[in-house]
């Protein structure tokens, strides 16, 4: 082997040695590399869930390997290994940043989806203080010093044979790593669930409960869609036309108004005991005109856009939307219904600009085009963006059209500290918890009482409005409250029961009729509604109005009868029971369901 070091070294034994001294800080390095990619990783977790990576020695290899895989390719182009080190270490420590603060201001990890909202991710994240703490710090130091005491002590340059020959040897063992481990979606739902420090109640909990290189990989792979086992597309229309599409009859025609609103759950239903008496009276007022229950996601503390996708298309899980997409919103549109919405934020954030149209809708408003004029890019903004949206509402009806209107609102969202939300009151009564909880409590509770209170003033105009009017509201994801500490500090421990799971993982819903409304359909619009995941809101609503609806719909109302909670991360209600695993005919029918649903996104929209 020839070498250069200075010189040309003449003794086998210290080429050798030169060789070995190379490939173990290459090795080093790229463990250092990946051990400081794990300490981001774990979010707003602790030490002791940090070390959750290292008692599964699992989880720490398939972060490393890529890392390594990486570097080695960098070395045998550049023949240098300081300079390897820096080109592998930089996007790996600064996709693993843009991770950790991801997670600690919207609880959300970085996916390979989010590749595409980079920029706009950077311009919403200065809405929160991007501080420098110990493990950011350290990753940067890391790279600092590693490059030049690399550059220093780690000089070995392989010949061309070696560097062809080791290169060779990586490409080719990533080709069976990627298809038999990163991309194998059973493999990252059994390795999260080894890590227990950091628990699998939510996606979010298992992408950060397998570190961060491994899932971000893996996110690849779950980005695009793929057949489920065993699908046909001929059985799965066989299946939908058992439910032939159904028109809105004529007499039974009202307008639709949903609120998507964000974080929005009750704390004292959750199990917090410290919450003021009184601060959730309107929402229990507007539970009691209601049919209302719980809606169970998948996400906890972000993860938005997968509840609003999976309630407009009625999916299980997120679809991925990149063109014309069947959806709820094009049904409405094909009965008559102007269909329009709302989100103060930006267009551009997840691509929303595009997805609105995609989905069908006529009309939607945002930050740029509406309402920063309203709320001068405030985000805590429900008592200007509610009054809006309802005014909106209202004009159009004005206006002769039949309305579906759907919106998502952003009051709610973290971060929950007295420097970003403005409260007179106290709304959390327990000092025993520490100030920085007691502050972030007291925020949230505050959001909480100035959204309840705006939508009560709301639906009170309405109510006794000569149109026939017909709210959806709920909460798409419970919050975090800015860590996940802050429920075992609050004495909130939850066990694994399907009662203590809906608490955990449950928003409140409810759907409202206004008195026209109540007299049009002939119903009270007053009950208990059942425990369900997003994709079935609609199917909930549609039978509160005595619709039937498409052939999707239809069908999705009768896999709720027995299966209303599919949560992602292995958690299910079948018939009544909560469960980890289902039984056979439930696997049967979620695979039937996983086909159905796949069928829905790749046909044609214009197929009937």
């Amino acid at each position: 082997m020839r070498a250069r070091h200075g010189g040309e070294l003449e003794q086998p034994w210290q080429r050798g040695l030169l060789t070995a001294w190379n490939l173990a800080a290459l090795l080093l390095s790229s463990l250092g590399t990946t051990v400081l990619s794990l300490a981001l990783a774990v979010g707003t977790y602790e030490v002791e869930e940090f070390i959750g990576y290292f008692t599964h020695p699992v989880i720490l290899l398939l972060n490393w390997l890529p890392v390594l895989l990486l570097q080695t390719l960098f070395y045998c182009l550049c023949r240098r290994n300081w300079l390897a080190f820096l080109l592998s270490a930089l996007p790996v420590l600064l996709a693993s940043a843009g991770d950790y603060y991801k997670i600690q201001f919207r609880y959300e990890p970085f996916t390979f989806q989010d590749m595409d909202s980079v920029l706009a991710g950077l311009q919403v994240a200065g809405a929160y203080p991007l501080t420098l703490n110990k493990r950011v710090l350290l990753a940067a130091a890391w790279v600092l010093l590693s490059t030049p005491a690399l550059g220093l002590l780690a000089r070995l340059r392989p010949g061309k044979r070696q560097r062809l020959a080791v290169g060779a040897l990586a490409v080719l063992a990533a080709v069976p790593l990627w298809f038999g481990v990163y991309a194998n979606r059973e493999l990252y739902q059994q390795v999260s669930a080894r890590n227990t420090y950091i628990g699998n109640i939510s996606e979010q909990q298992n992408f950060i409960a397998a570190g961060f290189v491994y899932p971000f990989l893996h996110s690849i792979e779950t980005s695009r869609p793929r057949p489920p086992e065993g699908y046909d597309p001929e059985r799965a229309a066989a299946v939908l036309a058992r439910y032939p599409e159904a028109d809105i009859p004529g007499e039974r025609r009202v307008n639709i108004l949903v609120l998507q609103l964000e974080s929005f759950t009750d704390l004292e239903a959750a199990g917090f005991s410290g919450v003021a008496p009184g601060t959730y009276d309107l929402l229990h007022r507007i539970q009691a005109e209601s049919i209302s229950g719980t809606m169970v996601p998948s996400v906890i503390g972000g993860g938005t856009i997968r509840t609003e996708r999976c309630v407009l298309t009625g999916d299980y899980s997120m679809p991925d939307v990149t063109r014309d997409h069947s959806s709820f919103v094009r049904y409405f549109d094909e009965q008559g219904y102007f269909t329009t919405g709302s989100h103060p934020n930006r267009a551009d954030f997840y691509n929303r600009v595009n997805v609105c149209k995609y989905l069908g809708f006529a009309e939607y408003f945002f930050a740029a085009d509406h309402y920063n004029a309203l709320t001068g890019g405030k985000w805590n903004c429900d008592g200007i963006f509610l009054p809006e949206v309802f005014r909106l509402f209202r004009e159009d009806i004005a206006e002769g059209k039949q309305v579906f209107s759907f919106n998502v609102s952003l009051q709610g969202h973290g971060p929950y500290t007295a420097d970003s939300v403005n409260y007179q009151g106290r709304y959390w009564l327990d000092d025993s918890v520490s100030p920085e909880t007691r502050e972030a409590l007291n925020a949230y509770l505050a959001l909480m009482a100035e959204t309840q209170d705006v939508l009560w003033q709301e639906l009170e105009q309405i109510r006794s409005a000569p149109e026939p009017v017909v709210v959806l509201i709920y909460g798409d994801h419970p919050p975090t409250l800015g860590s996940q500490d802050i429920y075992a500090a609050c004495g909130v421990i939850y066990a694994d029961t399907g009662e203590d799971f809906l608490r955990r993982s449950g928003t409140p819903y409810m759907i409202w009729a206004n008195d026209a409304a109540k007299a049009l359909l002939g119903s009270d619009f007053i009950g208990e509604g059942p425990a369900v995941s997003p994709g079935y809101l609609m199917a909930l609503l549609f039978d509160a109005l005595g619709w039937q609806g498409s052939s999707y719909l239809q069908y999705t109302a009768a896999c709720m009868e027995h299966l209303p909670v599919i949560n992602n991360n292995g958690s299910y209600v079948e018939d009544g029971v909560f469960r980890h695993s289902l039984s056979p005919a439930g696997e049967a029918l979620l695979r039937e369901y996983s086909c159905v649903q796949y069928y829905m996104h790749t046909r044609p929209v214009e197929e009937p």
